[in-house]
């Protein structure tokens, strides 16, 4: 899809929460990256891990990422083990055992990599729902705050991004919340965050992470700007891409050019459904097709 907007403020990261507020939604099913105790006890050592409380999210619950240690069973029962950290010419830090009946394990896969825990110790994170997320979020929130699903890609300036992922939003009879806490919107070299959208910036180049971000299977690809129009548009990160290109751009109609060029090369231009055509704001023109090769 391609918008047409005077302005792009806020727009990235509104389309990325109505892409995870649509995930959320979704029938809960087992994530392919969650490990049985079996399951784990063939999982390489030194692989990215999470281990996250089966009973859910409750005040002082907390979830940890580390480097896989190993599962097996000792004096304390089944155990998941993290690794410590080891610091220059020091010792390995102490290891964590977690029992395997308390907490379940996720294989992290990218952007979580191994040497990103280089030199670095466990991370730890609340696990609990914010308030006032239950009026924002349509789905099954223990599910929602407890998994590492990317749903949602942002190409944009980096900095831009995150910084409008801190506006507070709330519902008229809840309270308010930064949307960062729903969006759980992460850089890719972030380790220990737990995500459900990741922000790459628009300088990158677009061959670096084409095969790694579409093995993730995110629903949706924002491309937040002309110039990040121009660059990415042919990465097909996701099954859906929105680009975002605002009229007032100095590169708006190179970026234009570029849609207009893939647009002729789709398959069919696709009608937007009669719902959201309707709600669709004076000033915001809307363009849709399908690409070659697109399989959603």
């Amino acid at each position: 899809m391609a918008l047409s907007v005077p302005t792009r403020d806020y727009l990235a990261v509104l389309l990325a929460y109505g892409a995870v507020n649509r995930a959320s939604q979704a029938e809960v099913i087992p994530a392919e990256s969650e490990q049985n105790f079996e399951q784990a006890k063939c999982l390489p050592v030194g692989t990215c891990v999470r281990v996250i409380p089966v009973k859910g999210p409750g005040q002082g619950r907390r979830v940890y990422t580390g480097v896989f240690g190993g599962a097996f069973k000792n004096h304390r029962g089944r155990v998941y083990e993290l690794a410590g950290s080891k610091s220059p010419g020091r010792r390995p830090g102490p290891v964590s055992w977690f029992p395997a009946d308390d907490y379940r394990l996720q294989l992290l896969r990218w952007p979580d990599l191994p040497e990103d825990y280089t030199g670095r110790g466990r991370f730890s994170e609340a696990f609990e729902i914010p308030a006032g997320a239950e009026k924002l979020l349509a789905g099954q929130l223990d599910d929602f705050y407890g998994r590492c699903s990317l749903h949602s890609v942002v190409v944009g300036v980096m900095n831009t991004v995150l910084a409008e992922a801190q506006v507070a939003v709330g519902a008229s009879d809840g309270s308010g919340l930064p949307l960062q806490e729903l969006l759980r919107l992460r850089a890719v070299r972030s380790p220990g965050s737990h995500y459900r959208s990741v922000v790459l910036s628009s300088r990158g180049d677009p061959e670096e992470y084409r095969d790694v971000v579409r093995a993730c299977q995110p629903t949706v690809a924002v491309l937040d700007g002309a110039a990040t129009v121009r660059r990415w548009l042919g990465a097909g990160l996701a099954g859906v891409t929105v680009a975002v290109v605002e009229r007032t751009s100095p590169t708006a109609l190179t970026a234009v050019d570029e849609l207009y060029g893939n647009r002729a090369r789709s398959v069919a231009d696709l009608d937007v459904p009669r719902d959201l055509g309707s709600r669709i704001p004076a000033g915001v023109e809307l363009l849709a097709w399908k690409g070659r090769g697109t399989t959603r």
